[in-house]
């Protein structure tokens, strides 16, 4: 079965410049950046953006440079976004919590050019993690033997007044002359919605981090089109608290907001306390965020104390029980069932705000955006399967990657020639055209001969199951069963059932084999988390492991 839905937003058609320009057109008094104390206006950002991109290109910086980034989510880090893009550069963002080696790959995988980075941000070294992979990586001039292609380094430091030419504060404060205002006005006309803006790059947890390279139509597209199924607009105050190194702190935490006139209030850094205190300050009336995120401000000593009452409407990827404990929890008016990815920009599919009949599809991951086409194909014959029937999520589309910078290998397993995408994610689309997104083949438990989608057990268990308030499954070796599927739980408030207690709930209202053969109770503030706010199953499974005094 393939579904693709109305016609896409003038959105999908634009570079991210042509959006800024556009954005502070309309929206030049309201506030777009909100941080702490910081306050930015669109006219404001639109003129900050413009000095920093002139001080960029009087520096060097220039179309097709390809520069990475090390940032918190703070202001100055959205108004590089926007000139780096805005030049024709490609942003390459580096997670801060990659290790030498890590950061390495990205560096000369990526073609990096130069860097911008902050120098600390809490107990975080950015400038000792660069100097430790090559002493020639400090700001100003850069020789490299290791790194030749990196000409300079670009610095923000805490407290720092403008200063040197390699301050970032220094070209924030940059005049343009009429010849770089030329010269941008040039680059900025040649550019066109098909040229790449950003190389993220994707999980590494089973190879080496690929390299997503994402055109500017997919950033403004998706941030769009996000906006309209979430029902926001220019009164409403996004709670922006992903990081930057991963697609969702650059479309929904700032492309999202500024495609509608919305304020992005910013949180650096995700700790329960700052986000609640964000909240309740700012009275931020949307969001997005992952489910153990929620959890984790639910269990937050602060939670009942803080006003979060004004947080209306988000996108969170949860199960549907979970969905609607957030909805009584927060008093949320919409929580949209999502589904997608880095090489989608974000999101494929999505609940919209307005839509009457949201029972029917509980168990759904939304319908696709205009323009996306989706289609769900056997893995063994790559051929579509009928309605309802289980296979390979596969799309395409103007959401699509280019491909995987400097990998053609997995560019061609991953896209095939009709264009569609091959994630290797597991679902099917229902007879309404919504998809059902049940995790990735490789998150199946082949236990007993069998293959159980650990998506499946967890919504199982916390749909079914009156004790659990969350669960997590992950798949161990097993000498009987080959894996046994192993689920983490946390119990709902009042709770004492014991793990065996909740094993008997279990039979007889799913398969045998689905039925976990272990269950470990945690409270909300032991789930390990990753830095992106995604659920830790690397850890979970280590965990696992050694509480069934189990070796790999």
């Amino acid at each position: 079965m393939s579904v693709v839905h109305e016609e896409p937003s003038v959105a999908t058609r634009q570079t991210i410049w042509q959006a800024l320009e556009s954005a502070a057109k309309r929206f030049g008094p309201r506030e777009a950046i909100v941080c702490g104390d910081t306050r930015v206006t669109y006219a404001e950002m639109l003129r900050q953006v413009d000095r920093l991109a002139a001080g960029l290109l009087s520096a060097g910086i220039g179309p097709g440079d390809h520069v990475a980034l090390i940032f918190p989510l703070i202001p100055e880090w959205v108004f590089v976004h926007y000139a780096l893009t805005s030049l024709g550069a490609v942003a390459v963002p580096i997670n801060f919590n990659y290790q030498s080696d890590e950061v390495r790959w990205v560096l000369k995988q990526g073609d990096v050019t130069a860097i911008i980075a902050m120098d600390t941000f809490r107990n975080l070294d950015f400038l000792g993690l660069l100097k430790s992979i090559d002493f020639a990586l400090e700001p100003g001039p850069v020789h490299s033997a290791q790194f030749p292609l990196i000409k300079s380094f670009f610095l923000l430091s805490a407290g720092e007044e403008p200063g040197g030419p390699y301050s970032l504060l220094t070209l924030l404060a940059h005049q343009p002359s009429a010849d770089e205002v030329a010269r941008l006005a040039e680059i900025r006309a040649g550019q066109t919605p098909d040229d790449p803006c950003y190389i993220m790059f994707t999980s590494g947890s089973t190879a080496r981090p690929k390299s997503a390279l994402l055109p500017h139509r997919a950033i403004c597209g998706v941030g769009h089109h996000y906006a309209d199924r979430l029902g926001v607009g220019p009164e409403d105050r996004f709670l922006s608290m992903l990081t930057i190194f991963h697609v969702g702190g650059v479309v929904p935490c700032v492309t999202l907001p500024h495609a509608v006139g919305a304020a992005a209030c910013l949180v650096s850094a995700f700790e329960p306390s700052l986000v609640l205190e964000t909240i309740e300050r700012e009275r931020c009336t949307a969001t997005t965020g992952f489910d153990t995120m929620f959890n984790k401000l639910i269990g937050h000593p602060d939670f009942k104390s803080r006003d979060v009452s004004s947080l209306k409407k988000a996108a969170i990827p949860c199960t549907p029980a979970y969905r609607e404990q957030l909805l009584s929890t927060f008093a949320f008016e919409h929580i949209a069932g999502v589904y997608g990815c880095t090489e989608s920009s974000s999101m494929v599919t999505m609940d919209g705000h307005d839509e009457t009949d949201q029972e029917s599809h509980r168990m759904a991951n939304g319908r696709p955006f205009p323009g996306v086409d989706v289609r769900i194909v056997d893995p063994e014959t790559g051929q579509p399967v009928p309605p309802g029937t289980p296979g390979e999520i596969c799309f395409r589309g103007w959401n699509r990657f280019l491909g995987y910078y400097n990998m053609p290998e997995e560019t061609a397993t991953a896209i095939d020639a009709e264009g569609f995408v091959h994630m290797g994610d597991y679902g099917w689309l229902d007879e309404d055209g919504y998809l059902c997104y049940r995790g990735r083949y490789k998150q199946m438990v082949k236990t007993g001969g069998e293959n159980v989608s650990q998506k499946e057990v967890e919504i199982f268990l916390e749909d079914i199951i009156p004790a659990v308030e969350f669960a997590q499954v992950v798949g161990v070796p097993d000498e009987v069963w080959g894996e046994a599927v192993v689920a983490f739980v946390q119990l709902r408030a009042g709770s004492t059932a014991l793990p065996e207690e909740i094993r008997a709930q279990c039979r007889g209202k799913i398969a045998g084999f689905k039925i976990p053969k272990h269950v470990f109770i945690l409270q909300s503030q032991d789930w390990p988390v990753l830095a992106v706010g995604r659920p830790d199953k690397h850890t979970l499974r280590k965990m696992a492991m050694e509480r069934l005094g189990r070796l790999e």
